[in-house]
């Protein structure tokens, strides 16, 4: 044994004793890397530990760096240098770091200065915990001395960092984690104040009354104050840019008050049977509940439910509203009626969470609309947690109650790092989207209400790709006339006059129902929906049609699209409606008025069979992705228990993708995706490698999408995707896309702080 190694080994021991006696954590790791610097001769030392979540390596100790950077700087698990150290669990010695593909540069630690690097992982009984870092302004290699030292020095500490661990999670109440059915929105963190309504239904009694005039006369005057409320409340969602969920919020409750059934059966059981007002709303709620609950309608039974026991505590004299808070906090409730959520920014309400679960409610919806974080669908005693600090996850749908206050401090970053992103892409959101390589991708918007209040809108996307026309429609209490048609489409054409517009006809049925043209399937997602419902309704198609010429009519810029296509006929059935409306209303106006763009959607999987003769009659096609998924892999992603399989890294996903997009290339038909994996980076960049080009998203993600494209190369992306299709697993092809986009500095774009991501079981 050399001098070298016996002064190495007599600082291994002085280090591991000097450490081991520290009284905290954070004082043993300041000790150490101060400790191992001069031991190695290094210029800098440095320990980064493993987080809450087991996702990042965050700096935890420096004698070399940036002391501001503590506690900040980190590292995906696998990015850069000091994640590869601890994603292979393997040391990594190198001369020259910055220029090795892996590394990764963090401006805020300041390393600029270091060339050799020296990592090893920090493992205890075979778990990551951290990495240990020695760096050097020489390019040279530490070599075996130093690699034996860190290596042996590292098993040592590895069981003092998890014992201090251990027991500074025991000295405080561990973490309760919960999983709910469905999550909204990003994170909120507060105290939780349980919310019950005073009355419910099951507490009425049924009691008789000697005045029955009067009890009606309440009845009709607490509707009256229920309905100018909710008036109110949709005239403030309107002013303050939140349309869809004003229509969310109408169209739950809005039918429930206008539905005059309801109030004559009311009305009857107080004059027919003598029953209090309070006492006939239990009745026939109860009995239409009782049908409901038999049905497969659970966000009409939720509606009637809560709307009924709103009415009841108004008839009461009870307020069923959330309370007056002095600070923010997240309501937990048994189920939150859409009723209060519009009022949840009024009351200091950051999040909310309810037992019951809302996967499609109206509730779900008015929360994601107004970026309220919320997980429901969750199985415990809601009224344990009344004053306790809650964490709510609405990305991941999870609930942690009691955290402890490094767990809040994870969050807290992980919403700042999320609130930087959305102000990075804000920054450049006009500029167009060309790659790095010069292709120029088109970034259109799906649309389905008005955007009239964001006049700078078309400055932010290439045209609208898809407009949902159904959502008009849904908003309405009957079918809309040929009048009140032109009105909305004239409008959405004038906005974007000098882009086009892709209008979808009305696509219904499944999970998107109308009040006035009722369905009730067994299994409605492979029932009567889409184009299948306007053609045996000739006349719906033909008006909506004809609404759409007389508004193109004045400005030229129409596409037209016809949902859920699966065979030819429908095609040609449509093409002909279209031809004949046209000649009608050129005939009409007394001029020729130009045939719009026609086109399809591609959902339904045997439509990859028959593209030959479906590019033939159209103009373009546009993949509905959301469902071509669901019907290609036999998933429907909002059943929690087969959700996971909901992957669009599934190599038949990937494929038939390939196949769709070189099918219309071959024909120099254009094609666009839409639906979620046109708006997600990582699924975008894995859509541009397959040869797309034109890709159709909703509003909060134009910005983001357009940022990513600007900082890809499409030639490298397209090696990638020859890759992906030669790959057998979803998670194989998923990572060649996160390599590539960490490799250009997106990987915190492609994966959000907070995000999980399930591996798939293919």
């Amino acid at each position: 044994m050399d001098d070298r190694q016996s002064h190495m080994l007599l600082a291994l021991r002085q280090i591991t004793e000097n450490v081991s006696v520290q009284s905290t954590l954070e004082d043993a790791m300041s000790l150490l890397v101060v400790s191992i610097r001069k031991a190695t001769g290094a210029d800098c030392c440095s320990l980064y530990l493993v987080d809450s979540f087991k996702k990042f390596l965050k700096l935890a100790a420096t004698d070399g760096l940036s002391k501001q950077a503590v506690g900040k700087a980190r590292l995906r698990i696998g990015e850069g240098l000091v994640g590869s150290v601890g994603e292979k669990q393997e040391l990594i010695d190198l001369a020259d770091a910055p220029s090795d593909p892996k590394f990764k540069y963090l401006p805020e630690v300041g390393e600029d200065e270091f060339f050799s690097f020296l990592g090893v992982p920090v493992l205890n009984q075979g778990e990551l915990l951290g990495v240990l870092v020695i760096q050097s302004k020489e390019r040279r290699q530490f070599g075996p001395v130093e690699e034996s030292f860190l290596v042996t020095l590292s098993a040592q500490i590895a069981s003092i960092i998890a014992v201090s661990r251990s027991q500074k999670d025991s000295s405080s109440e561990s973490v309760q984690a919960y999983v709910g059915e469905q999550g909204t929105g990003g994170i909120a963190i507060a105290k939780a104040v349980v919310w019950q309504p005073e009355v419910q239904l099951a507490d009425v009694t049924v009691q008789h009354t000697k005045e029955p005039e009067v009890q009606q006369e309440l009845f009709h005057q607490s509707l009256f104050q229920l309905q100018t409320e909710m008036d109110l409340n949709t005239l403030h969602m309107s002013e303050n840019g939140k349309k869809d969920a004003a229509f969310g919020y109408v169209s739950g409750y809005g039918s429930l008050l206008d539905d005059t059934t309801f109030q004559d059966d009311v009305d009857t059981e107080i004059m027919a049977n003598g029953l209090t007002a309070a006492s006939a709303v239990k009745v026939v709620a109860e009995r239409r509940l009782s049908d409901l609950a038999s049905s497969e309608d659970r966000d009409g039974y939720l509606d009637l439910r809560d709307m009924s026991e709103i009415i009841i505590s108004r008839l009461m004299n009870f307020s069923s509203r959330a309370p007056e808070l002095k600070e923010d906090v997240v309501l937990a409730v048994r189920s939150l009626p859409a009723a209060m959520v519009a009022e949840l920014k009024r009351y200091r309400v950051c999040g909310f969470i309810s037992m019951e679960s809302a996967a499609n409610s109206h509730t779900s919806v008015l929360a994601r609309d107004l970026g309220i974080p919320s997980v429901s669908g969750l199985h415990f005693d809601i009224n344990t947690l009344n004053g306790r600090t809650v964490i709510v996850d609405g990305m991941n749908s999870e609930l942690l109650v009691d955290p402890s206050e490094s767990i809040i401090a994870e969050y807290r970053q992980m919403m700042l790092s999320g609130r930087e992103q959305e102000d990075l892409f804000s920054r450049e959101k006009y500029k167009e989207a060309v790659s790095t390589d010069g292709v120029r991708v088109r970034v259109e918007l799906n649309a389905g209400l008005s955007h009239e209040e964001m006049t700078d809108l078309p400055e932010q996307c290439d045209g609208v790709g898809l407009y949902r026309t159904e959502i008009s429609f849904m908003m309405s209490g009957s079918l809309p006339g040929e009048q009140q048609q032109v009105q909305w489409y004239r409008s959405v054409l004038k906005q974007f006059k000098k882009q086009s517009v892709t209008m979808r006809t009305l696509d219904v049925g499944g999970d998107k129902a109308l009040s006035y043209l009722p369905i009730e399937e067994i299994n409605p997602a492979l029932g009567w929906r889409g184009v299948r419902i306007t053609i045996d309704q000739p006349q719906i198609l033909k008006t909506q049609l004809r609404s759409m010429i007389i508004a193109h009519s004045e400005y030229g810029n129409l596409q037209i699209m016809i949902p859920m296509v699966s065979r030819l006929s429908e095609i040609v059935t449509c093409k002909r409606m279209l031809s004949q409306v046209v000649k009608e209303v050129s005939a009409q106006l007394g001029r020729e008025i130009p045939m719009p763009k026609f086109g399809v959607m591609l959902e339904v999987p045997a439509v990859i069979y028959m593209m030959d003769e479906i590019l033939g009659e159209v103009d373009f096609v546009s993949i509905g992705s959301n469902d071509l998924m669901q019907y290609l892999l036999a998933v429907d992603r909002g059943n929690q228990k087969v959700s996971r399989f909901f992957e669009p890294f599934h190599p038949a996903v990937v494929r038939c993708l390939k196949q769709l997009c070189d099918k219309a290339g071959q024909r120099n038909i254009p094609i666009t995706v839409c639906g979620e994996i046109a708006g997600n980076p990582l699924d975008a960049m894995m859509l541009l490698s397959l040869g797309y080009t034109e890709l159709s998203m909703n509003y909060s993600e134009l910005a983001r999408v357009r940022y990513t494209v600007r900082r890809v190369s499409i030639g490298a992306l397209k090696d990638i995707g020859e890759q992906a299709l030669k790959l057998c697993h979803s998670e194989d092809i998923r990572k060649i896309y996160l390599d590539y986009a960490q490799s250009v500095g997106l990987g915190r774009v492609v994966m959000p702080a907070g995000a999980k991501h399930i591996p798939s079981d293919d």
